[in-house]
């Protein structure tokens, strides 16, 4: 019977790598989240202006912590032993696909309540980046199981 699992074959190189893009999408996130809750406490709510940018940049500041949060379990997840499963490598696919295309579309369309968003920075394209070869590798381990399956 062939083992349809990432095995511990892969663990000396490919699983940290892919673990330790997890962990440096989590800190980018984080470090965002940190930077809006240093801008809202900056902000003073004196108008009705002021008072929608906040809000707006609570919510932002909420999805930023989620989804930093989010990444941390995945990544203990893939380096655990006794859990060699595909799962965690799909989550972080599905995931880091969907924060891409959203991030996409955040630049090229009005979304409703989040608006048009036209600034590009550095940490908007590291993050990206990142994500896409967390993408990349969890896709590349995937395969070579599914190959070595046949």
């Amino acid at each position: 019977m062939v083992n349809n699992t990432i095995t511990t074959y892969h663990k000396p190189f490919i699983v940290y790598i892919i673990t330790a893009l997890m962990l440096s999408a989590s800190i980018i996130y984080l470090v965002v989240a940190f930077q809006d809750y240093k801008q809202i406490s900056q902000t003073h709510s004196s108008d009705s202006n002021a008072a929608a940018d906040i809000s707006a940049t609570i919510n932002e500041m909420t999805f930023f912590l989620i989804v930093g949060i989010a990444y941390i379990p995945i990544a203990i997840w893939m380096l655990k032993v006794k859990h060699n499963s595909k799962i965690p490598y799909l989550i972080s696919i599905i995931g880091s696909a969907a924060l891409i295309l959203f991030y996409a579309l955040t630049r090229t369309i009005n979304i409703p309540t989040i608006g048009l968003q036209p600034d590009v920075g550095l940490i908007d394209v590291s993050a990206k980046l990142v994500q896409a070869g967390i993408v990349a590798i969890s896709s590349y381990l995937i395969i070579s199981v599914v190959r070595r399956r046949k």
